[in-house]
């Protein structure tokens, strides 16, 4: 169906069945957040495999002008009804007749099940996160049972469902539904990541990126900045902790010494290239994280916690520390060696595009898409 600009005529689609609608509550975006930037390249690698793509998203300020580029898009408020400036969800599927659906979140599958029940198209919901895992986590027993009962209830009413990583795949299939459930991991675009952006000699410095709304991001710079970085500004006097990304990150990072905030970057890839050390410190998070399968595409030395590469098969291309005197050890050894450091950022580099493609990482759903 290929590319779409503002005001879409859904007329012509009449009589056409789409492969898949995709719908959310928080639209792809190839600047957006993990979610958004997740969905971006799922349907970009999805239609370059020649599935086609209706994209419907909540109607709100998220920019839709990078996914329309890949698919049409329509924009509803949940539960209007159709109007000549404001379609519904009701409808778009009535026009577009949808073979299948996908739902992007659990958090979006209320605001899409009366409408895909009613006109009986068989869906499959992406967990990107099990939320009531991280509720259970950080001990809220009472918020992991709300959330438990609405993956059950996203489950029971899904014909297949996925998960970023085996772990999220073992909590979904705990619950104890009859849906099958599979693995849908995260993955790099890898015209993303371009050889070009690499320097010849990298930065002595340590970087770590991500959203600063995101709270486990938020967890995890405090840790790095009162636990660990101390050691390794102790350690190499001329270090530099670089923390990159929209929003503010917490206020009390800035008693130490040697952190700059960079807030968003034009290029990832090449603020990444050119500094030795990558962190992803995250001590509990939700899903599989993306930061830390584009940390090894970048070719930075890679350092994160075990719940920093959740979903990931990376062993011998990063190093792994979970106690702050062990993480503060690797990057106080990779900032001093910076050989050791480019021979670990190249086999990182080399695992993350010789097994992570976004081609790879969707195949459970384009096999859906193709009713296989």
């Amino acid at each position: 169906m290929g590319a779409s600009s503002e005001g879409l005529d859904f007329s012509r689609y009449i009589g056409e069945v789409a492969d898949l609608l995709w719908l959310s509550a928080e639209t792809p975006n190839v600047d957006g957040g993990g979610g958004e930037r997740r969905q971006f390249h799922q349907i970009s690698a999805l239609v370059r495999n020649g599935i086609e793509i209706v994209v419907a998203t909540l109607a709100g300020p998220q920019g839709d002008s990078s996914v329309r580029l890949l698919a049409p898009v329509h924009r509803f408020h949940a539960g209007r009804r159709f109007n000549y400036r404001n379609r519904s969800l009701e409808h778009v599927i009535e026009t577009v007749a949808p073979a299948r659906a996908f739902v992007a979140h659990v958090e979006s599958v209320p605001h899409v099940i009366s409408e895909l029940k009613r006109a009986r198209v068989p869906f499959l919901v992406d967990f990107q996160n099990v939320v009531s895992r991280w509720h259970a986590s950080a001990g809220e027993k009472h918020l992991a049972a709300v959330w438990r009962k609405r993956e059950r209830d996203a489950l029971v009413a899904a014909v297949r469902a996925t998960a970023c990583s085996v772990e999220e795949q073992a909590a979904l299939v705990e619950l104890g539904t009859d849906t099958p459930v599979d693995v849908a991991p995260h993955g790099i675009e890898f015209e993303e990541w371009p050889a070009a952006a690499l320097c010849a000699k990298r930065e002595p410095a340590v970087v770590m990126f991500g959203s600063w709304n995101h709270e486990p991001n938020r967890i995890a710079a405090e840790w790095l900045a009162s636990e660990v970085w101390p050691q390794v500004r102790a350690a190499v006097s001329d270090s530099r902790l670089l923390l990159i990304g929209p929003q503010e990150p917490p206020a009390s990072i800035f008693a130490a010494d040697g952190i700059e905030v960079g807030g968003r970057v034009v290029s990832l890839a090449e603020t990444l290239g050119r500094i030795r050390v990558a962190v992803v410190p995250i001590r509990r998070g939700i899903g599989a994280r993306v930061k830390f399968i584009e940390a090894l595409a970048s070719g930075a030395a890679v350092v994160s916690t075990t719940a920093g590469c959740e979903g990931f098969a990376a062993a011998g291309a990063f190093i792994q520390a979970d106690e702050p005197e062990a993480f503060a050890s690797a990057c106080i050894e990779l900032l001093r060696n910076h050989r050791h450091a480019e021979d670990l950022g190249r086999r990182g580099r080399e695992l993350a595009f010789s097994r992570y493609s976004w081609e790879r990482a969707v195949e459970p759903i384009r096999a859906f898409a193709r009713g296989q």
